[in-house]
């Protein structure tokens, strides 16, 4: 399991999140692709994914209610 850094320099997720679930390596990918690339559009591709498959249970992946709020996917 990755190790995460006390400080984080970039925006990161705030709500509770179990990091044994695929959310939170969603949330570390999306890390690393901002600091690669500030300007990608990972939000908006995962946003319309998830909008493409609305029988996908994305609380049993782990995601919160208002995810999309956290300063990571802003």
């Amino acid at each position: 399991m990755p190790v995460l850094p006390k400080h984080m320099s970039r925006p990161w997720i705030q709500l509770p999140t179990d990091s044994l679930r695929i959310y939170f390596d969603i949330c570390v990918i999306k890390y690393f692709i901002d600091v690669i690339s500030p300007d990608n559009d990972m939000c908006d591709k995962l946003k319309t994914l998830l909008a493409d498959f609305p029988m996908i249970d994305t609380s049993a992946m782990g995601f919160p209610a208002g995810w999309d709020d956290e300063p990571l996917w802003r």
